[in-house]
């Protein structure tokens, strides 16, 4: 029988006082739509409202029905498990439970596609985090939080932050007796200018998921990406686990490994280096550490290998400091995925033309990494604005940098949503269906040595069978 977790000392145990290890995999791009996952252009709401206009309502909601129904199935969830994993991340937007133009309204139907992914975890062994990946406001500036303009509004707006906190109540209320929930992973990737709002949110939200449900453990993040802990509130609830995001230059670039990238030598002790320094906050506050991403981006190349000799490092390091971690990302179309849709299926045959069109633009800037004449313009664009402005102090690289974000992450994009959409016009429910078979694990492929890594560092100690 499943046993609630908390935390203790710096250590997360479950009701029998065994120590349980959280070690798993993340559920990217199911219930939050990431570009680079599938493929398609821009953020999620931008996507579904081209997909509509082109199909029509109706179509159209059996389209993400299809796609929801097969990108995960118990199949998945079932082969997490023979990895050995203990958990497993469910990210989510908060349009998963709400509507804008109905706020404090929760969606049963919603709620019910939660309810089945926690009762299969249950049935194989496995704990599920839940995961608030896009909360109302978009708490920062990227795709991955449904953000279609790049500015972070959730901060100091108290509207947003109600109906954020009261998702949270609700979320509380229905799990409050589920053991099978590890807890609550209350927003992803924070990043304010000023972190006293991220403070005051995560006091307020504790507060009140505690009015509910004391049983639960609390997930919270670092400021920029979960990646800064310095000017955080010293803990106050006694059963939180604190989360970083540990994404590495060798993992992210087509580079040799162990090698050099921007002049800097990387090897495993670089790695862990870094990482030890990165997350010294927890260590000094005696705290659980749970890695709630990492990973490698892979080129399809030879050195992909490498990629995986990267992420094995990072996870002998996370197991040497005895800490939690779930893998970015479970499944996509081969960029970082543990396991990937055919490159021959339905799916990747019928969205190969904007596929291709979004790697020329460097669309998803941080996924594809090959620079061309794009960057070369950006480049200019930057000197040309430092050279004309000095007054102003510029620096090209930051410059350059937001560039890129608003052409190469907004601008860009949504002129492809609609070409996008239309590869799927005249398409009969049957195809439809028959497309998004291409997402089905038993139609998908396994990275087998990312998989036999996983195997071996869950399978070293097994917490949740002693």
């Amino acid at each position: 029988m499943v046993e609630y977790l908390h935390v203790s000392n710096q250590f997360i145990v479950n009701e029998s006082k065994q120590e349980v290890r959280l070690r798993g995999v993340c559920l990217g791009g199911w219930l939050l739509m990431e570009n680079f996952i599938t493929g398609y252009p821009a953020t999620e709401s931008a996507m579904r409202r081209a997909i509509e206009q082109t199909l029509g309502k109706e179509k159209s909601s059996f389209y993400f029905d299809r796609f929801r129904e097969y990108f995960i199935t118990e199949s998945d969830i079932a082969y997490i498990r023979s990895l050995g994993a203990t958990v497993i991340r469910i990210p989510f937007n908060y349009r998963l439970l709400e509507s804008d133009d109905r706020p404090f309204e929760y969606k049963p139907e919603g709620f019910a596609i939660l309810d089945r992914a926690i009762t299969w975890a249950r049935s194989h062994g496995l704990y599920v985090i839940l995961d608030l990946h896009a909360v109302p406001g978009c708490q920062n500036r990227g795709w991955h939080s449904d953000n279609p303009g790049l500015e972070a509004f959730f901060w100091g707006q108290k509207v947003f932050e109600d109906r954020a906190i009261a998702l949270w109540q609700e979320i509380a209320r229905r799990y409050q007796n589920d053991a099978t929930v590890a807890g609550y992973n209350v927003m992803n990737e924070p990043d304010t200018d000023d972190v006293y709002w991220l403070n005051h949110f995560y006091r307020r939200v504790t507060d009140a998921i505690r009015a509910i449900d004391s049983r639960h453990i609390l997930f919270l993040e670092g400021n920029r990406t979960s990646r800064e802990f310095t000017f955080l509130d010293t803990p106050f609830d006694s059963n939180t686990v604190y989360s970083s995001h540990n994404y590495v230059e060798p993992s992210l670039n087509d580079v040799e490994y162990p090698g050099i990238v921007d002049g800097v030598y990387y090897d495993k002790d670089r790695l862990e280096s870094e990482y030890l320094t990165n997350n010294q906050w927890m260590k000094q506050h005696n705290v659980p550490t749970w890695v709630g991403e990492f990973g490698s981006i892979y080129s399809g190349n030879d050195r992909d290998s490498m990629r995986v000799a990267a992420t094995a490092d990072m996870i002998d390091i996370f197991e040497k400091q005895g800490h939690h971690w779930t893998l970015w990302t479970y499944k996509d179309i081969g960029k970082m995925g543990l396991v990937n849709v055919r490159p021959d299926s339905y799916w990747m045959r019928q969205t190969a033309l904007v596929r291709e069109a979004k790697a020329r633009l460097r669309c998803d800037y941080w996924i594809e990494r090959a620079t061309g004449l794009l960057d070369s313009a950006l480049r200019q664009m930057a000197q040309l604005m430092v050279e004309r402005v000095p007054q102003a102090n510029y620096q090209t690289g930051p410059l350059e940098a937001r560039l890129a974000a608003y052409l190469c992450e907004a601008a860009l994009p949504a002129t492809l949503t609609v070409p996008f959409a239309e590869q799927f016009r005249d398409m009969t429910e049957i195809q439809i269906d028959e497309l998004m078979q291409s997402f089905k694990f038993e139609n998908c492929v396994p990275r087998e040595a990312l998989a036999n890594v996983i195997t071996a560092a869950c399978k070293t100690l097994d917490f949740s069978k002693e």
